[in-house]
């Protein structure tokens, strides 16, 4: 709204009607169609004004009498004000001008000569008739006073409402009574002398008197000889010659006088077209502009007719004044169906609703607008929907599945922080080409919720703070709820479609809309989980424009809530894909064995493993765990800091059970899966392997592990019992490992000592003959032992301490009970297993724990005790022994002895 006019001087201060007077003033308008009216002293002079610049106006007076303000009125400002006055009055005949009746020119009127604009009464100067002086009369009374103490009369001599006590007022205040009564006295001496002077002109006169009396006495004759001649009628025939003449001049001027008529008509018509071609030329003036989009043209064209010609009478007048109607309403017809097409920009929006304002248009057009504009983005979301569905409904019938990423054989044993650095890095077309159609459907929707919405609320936001209301209309409060229904609907909707296409098992199949929005097909956890850090960054986005828009908290939760259950979803699906990446990396298994003085020997695939979880866990906590802008930390959730105790256990508990099903896997079960090597060694090899990995595992990498995951902002508790409990995991498949390994290692030498000991059927009841040597059975015990021995030391040399003593304590236990088994024993026989006996206790002396020794000493104590000849034997024949077998014995004694204490079964 621009500033109301003010007029601040005319030229001139008075006037006759119909004089011209230049107003200047400010704020009058920035174009001639601003100017919509011109009142000078209460009169409408509109019609006569011609505007010529935003501080200047030229018109003519209208037929107000007296002093009156000149208000000017514009399209903007409104009604104005004025800070001068016009003082119009009626035009006193004089001396000099024209009249119709009578003037007394004996009052000699000192007149302004040269003046050129016309006279009020106060610039003729009469003399006075009293015949008193009028220079020393300074006090005045003001007119305005007098015109309150002598309404409706005036002092001037020739006005017919003539008042002496205002004459005397005005112009004899000061003079005294004595002066006065003079001047009345100079008065009646006028009169008596104009009365004398009567009579001395017909004195003087005489002779053109009687000259007169003479011609009045002839015309006196003549007009008795008329009447008796014509008699008394002769006005009649008179009458009628008169009239005959006039028909007979008529007959002679007819066709000239019709065609003058028709020519006064013809211009008579023009000039009230040229007179009134701004309300005849509207109509076509007001379709044309419309073609053309000028509504504001229009507007301020009919808002002028309607000040001028909205009341009046004239039928010509009428009659256009209706078409222009007829033109406004399809006006209002056109702006209404531009208000209602979506999509359309806010500031055009609110051009149409102030444009409809100002064209009188019934009803309320802004809540039209809203209303509109929300069933078109409700319309917009879901529709877009369908397309989509429909899109992913036809894939999945072809079979592709909407899957074109994951379903490529390079990406298909990717890790997902790979497929997700893969999406980054891809072109737009790439990413059009691969994204999932639910995933193009989730960018699309946020990018219509960014773009349509805004709008809707600074539409509304307008509305109720009246910026969109006509001046004299009042806010409807009442309308406040449905808005906001409407608001926190387009957002539930918005919220819906979004749970609907990505987190189906978040929504609620009690709710009256989950048959709405749960209508995508299942989609697998490949699918779909290295896009969700894509989808998650498109919702925040699409939050953060409505976090600008200053929007109630209730209707930001419906978005909130919605982030959160999808940034917990990525957190789940993310740890989930990677618990079955994990999971199969046993088919990555190359069993190429790295050595390390201080870990001992291990494969690659602990650290394949240990760079899958970090960076999985690096790309959770860049997408999922950083919160964005007014997001809830999803560590303060306890249920979530639950979940990531599970989520990190499962992950790394993943890995146990793909070493478990790279060993221990059924031998009848296919392997197809496994992709075992071609460099594959043995399967004690592989067990001894997996279990130094194993090991490996909980020893170096699970702490690593710890500590990379608090780096990474996770919470130290949850991660420090995490890992504790998939430690425990490692420990019982470690036990497995080791017990499947000594079944496929002890079983074979337990077996084959009662089968060589035997061996040519030998009784040691029969022997006869000293013995010279060890028996073989001994050194094919002692041979396997360092088989073992060798293997694990190559592999992992802290093995060896509880592997090859779980091997003395089988062979304890089994030459125990062979012993056990024989009834009768020779001298020879009896020295010949002291011997053997003594040959292996001395041997694996360093490997035996409590138990080996107690089954060794169970075996001694049956064997018959010897004599002093057959001690000498046997230490004779166990020393040839350790001198031809000392490159055999040597790998035995380089091991510290195991204390008392110290388990075989579990590595510590």
């Amino acid at each position: 709204m621009s500033l109301a006019p003010v007029v601040t001087g005319i030229s001139p201060i008075e006037g006759v009607p119909g004089t011209k007077v230049t107003i200047r003033g400010e704020n009058l308008g920035t174009r001639p169609e601003d100017l919509v009216g011109l009142t000078i002293c209460g009169v409408d002079c509109l019609m006569t004004a011609e505007w010529k610049t935003s501080n200047k106006i030229i018109a003519r007076s209208g037929a107000g009498i007296g002093k009156g303000d000149i208000i000017v009125t514009t399209v903007q400002g409104n009604r104005g004000t004025s800070t001068v006055q016009f003082k119009g009055y009626q035009e006193t005949m004089g001396p000099l001008k024209e009249s119709a009746v009578w003037v007394d020119e004996t009052i000699f009127l000192n007149m302004a000569f040269g003046r050129k604009r016309p006279m009020s009464p106060t610039s003729a100067l009469q003399d006075d008739p009293l015949g008193l002086s009028v220079e020393g009369n300074d006090r005045k009374v003001l007119e305005e006073d007098l015109e309150e103490m002598f309404p409706g009369c005036s002092g001037d001599l020739s006005s017919t409402k003539f008042s002496p006590e205002w004459f005397l007022l005005e112009s004899h205040l000061s003079t005294s009574f004595e002066d006065l009564r003079a001047g009345l006295n100079c008065l009646r001496r006028k009169v008596e002398a104009q009365k004398e002077g009567q009579i001395s002109f017909l004195k003087a006169n005489v002779g053109s008197v009687i000259e007169q009396l003479d011609t009045l006495l002839e015309l006196k004759c003549k007009f008795e000889s008329d009447i008796q001649e014509y008699g008394r009628n002769s006005t009649q025939v008179l009458e009628k010659a008169i009239i005959e003449c006039k028909e007979e001049a008529d007959k002679l001027f007819e066709d000239v006088l019709h065609r003058k008529d028709r020519a006064d008509g013809t211009r008579n018509a023009l000039n009230v077209l040229h007179r009134f071609r701004f309300l005849l030329y509207l109509p076509v003036n007001i379709e044309r502009h419309i073609q053309r989009g000028d509504y504001d043209v229009v507007i301020n064209d009919y808002a002028r007719a309607k000040s001028l010609f909205g009341d009046t009478q004239v039928p010509l007048f009428r009659r256009f004044y209706n078409e222009v109607e007829k033109r406004i309403d399809d006006l209002r017809g056109v702006l209404g169906e531009q208000l209602t097409h979506m999509p359309s920009s806010l500031d055009h929006q609110k051009k149409i609703i102030r444009n409809l304002h100002h064209l009188e248009t019934p009803g309320d057009p802004a809540w039209q607008c809203l209303t509109a504009q929300h069933e078109y983005i409700l319309h917009l979301l879901l529709s877009v929907r369908d397309s989509h569905l429909n899109r992913e409904m036809a894939d999945h019938d072809l079979g592709s599945g909407g899957n074109k990423l994951t379903s490529s054989g390079g990406l298909r044993n990717t890790t997902p922080a790979a497929k997700y650095n893969k999406i980054m890095m891809s072109s737009v077309g790439e990413w059009q080409a691969t994204a999932p159609v639910r995933v193009l459907w989730v960018e699309e929707a946020c990018e219509l919720l960014s773009t349509n919405f805004p709008d809707m609320w600074k539409l509304s936001q307008a509305y109720f703070g009246g910026e969109l209301l006509p001046p004299t209309a009042q806010i409807d409060h009442f309308k406040h709820p449905k808005c906001k229904e409407m608001i926190m609907e387009l957002l539930h909707v918005f919220s819906g479609v979004m749970r609907g296409a990505i987190m189906p098992h978040s929504l609620d199949p009690d709710g009256q809309n989950f048959r709405l929005y749960h209508v995508w097909p299942e989609a697998s956890l490949d699918q779909l989980t290295p896009w969700l850090p894509q989808v998650l960054r498109h919702v925040r986005g699409c939050y953060n424009t409505l976090l600008t828009l200053d929007l109630p908290n209730d209707a930001l939760d419906v978005v909130k809530d919605l982030i959160l259950d999808l940034r917990v979803h990525c957190l789940t699906s993310l740890f989930q894909q990677t618990v079955e990446h994990v999971r199969s990396l046993h088919s990555r298994e190359k069993w190429q064995l790295e050595v390390d003085d201080e870990n001992g020997g291990f494969t690659q695939l602990p650290h394949i493993c240990e760079n899958v979880i970090v960076e999985c866990a690096q790309l959770v906590r860049e997408t999922v765990l950083d919160a964005g802008h007014r997001e809830t930390p999803l560590l303060d959730h306890p249920t979530v800091r639950r979940d990531i105790i599970t989520l990190i256990h499962n992950v790394i508990v993943a890995f146990a059970q793909s070493l478990e099903k790279l060993s221990l896997r059924d031998p009848d079960e296919d392997d197809g899966d496994c992709n075992v090597s071609e460099n594959a060694p043995g399967v004690e090899a592989q067990l001894l392997i997996t279990l130094s990995n194993c090991a490996y595992m909980r020893r170096v990498i699970l702490p690593r592990l710890s500590e990379s995951l608090v780096r990474a902002s996770y919470p130290a508790e949850e991660v420090k019992e995490a890992v504790e409990q998939a430690g425990r995991t490692y420990t019982e498949l470690q036990d497995r490992l080791f017990e499947a390994y000594l079944e496929e290692r002890v079983d074979p030498i337990i077996g084959m000592i009662e089968r060589s000991m035997y061996l040519g059927q030998y009784d040691w009841g029969k022997v006869d003959w000293p013995p010279t040597d060890v028996r073989t059975y001994v050194k094919e015990i002692l041979i396997n032992i360092a088989h073992v021995h060798a293997e694990v030391v190559g592999v992992w040399p802290g093995l060896v301490s509880g592997l090859v003593g779980r091997v003395v304590e089988g062979v304890g236990e089994e030459m125990s009970r062979l012993i056990t088994c024989i009834s009768h024993w020779s001298k020879y026989g009896g020295l010949q297993a002291h011997i053997d006996l003594r040959a292996l206790a001395t041997v694996l002396q360093n490997h035996m724990s409590q138990s080996a020794r107690v089954s060794f000493q169970e075996a001694q104590d049956i064997l018959p005790k010897l004599g002093i000849a057959e001690q000498r034997i046997q230490e004779e024949v166990l020393r040839s022994f350790r001198s031809n077998m000392h490159f055999l014995l040597a790998c035995f004694l380089e091991v510290e002895p195991l204390s008392d204490n110290t388990t075989t079964h579990s590595i510590v």
